[in-house]
This record gives structure tokens, C-alpha cells and sequence, in this order.
């Protein structure tokens, strides 16, 4: 009677630390789910210093914005998932107006929320202070 009834389906469970095959699947599912190391935020350029702050303050939170979307896709399909998900490229996002990026990646700030006067002057320019063509 010190045995406790066994039921068929226990009888297919393996113990996970006899099984070299689970262990090998519970270690490519632990380096699979850990995020990938967000690229360092690059430092704005010499000729970037005659940038307005709002429009440095745009770029940053795109800059952000798509680095936390491509880090949580897979490493060899972060592109083509990308891709598949917005309809372009990550760089041809820069060619769209701020208004138009900040609108397909979902980016909310309270400062470009209002559309001051400033806000305003650069919603319609691109990535780069540009007007798109």
C-alpha cells in the first residue's frame, strides 16, 4: 500500500533531469526568450548641434521606438518581420513625415501631443529636418 496508483499518462512523463533532449529544448527556449541587447543610442552628429530640441527630441523617441520594435523580433528576421508588420523598411520610416512616423509606430509624448508652435513646424518635416518629397 505504499504505492499510489499509477495512471497510464504517468507512465509517458519523463523526469526532466534524466532527459538530455529536455534539457537541450529548455536551453534553446531560455536563450530564445532572452531580448536581444538594444543597439547603444548613437550620439548626434557635428552638423545635428543647429538642431532644434524639438526635433532632436523626435528623433531620439524614433530612434527608441524602433530599436525596442526590432529587439523584440528575432534575431535573423528582424527586417523582413519588420517589413512585413509596417510596410517598409526600418530607413524608409525616416523618409515619412515625424506626424506619419510617430503615427505608424505608435509613439505617444506628452510635449508632441499638444502640437505647440514649434511642434507644429516640425511635425511635417522627415527624419532628417527635411521636407519629404
Amino acid at each position: 500500500m505504499d504505492k499510489l496508483p499509477s495512471r497510464p499518462a504517468d507512465s509517458l512523463l519523463v523526469n526532466p533531469g534524466k532527459s538530455s533532449r529536455l534539457q537541450e529544448m529548455r536551453q534553446r527556449a531560455a536563450t530564445a526568450n532572452q531580448p536581444a541587447p538594444a543597439p547603444a543610442q548613437p550620439s548626434f552628429q557635428a552638423k545635428d548641434e543647429n538642431m532644434s530640441p524639438e526635433m532632436a527630441l523626435a528623433r531620439q523617441l524614433i530612434d527608441q521606438r524602433l530599436s525596442e520594435i526590432l529587439s523584440a523580433l528575432p534575431v535573423g528576421k528582424q527586417r523582413r518581420l519588420f517589413k512585413i508588420r509596417f510596410g517598409m523598411e526600418p530607413e524608409q520610416i525616416k523618409d515619412l513625415t515625424i506626424k506619419q512616423i510617430f503615427a505608424l509606430l505608435e509613439i505617444n509624448h506628452p510635449q508632441f501631443n499638444n502640437l505647440s508652435a514649434n511642434m507644429k513646424r516640425i511635425a511635417d518635416l522627415n527624419y532628417n529636418g527635411r521636407q519629404p518629397n
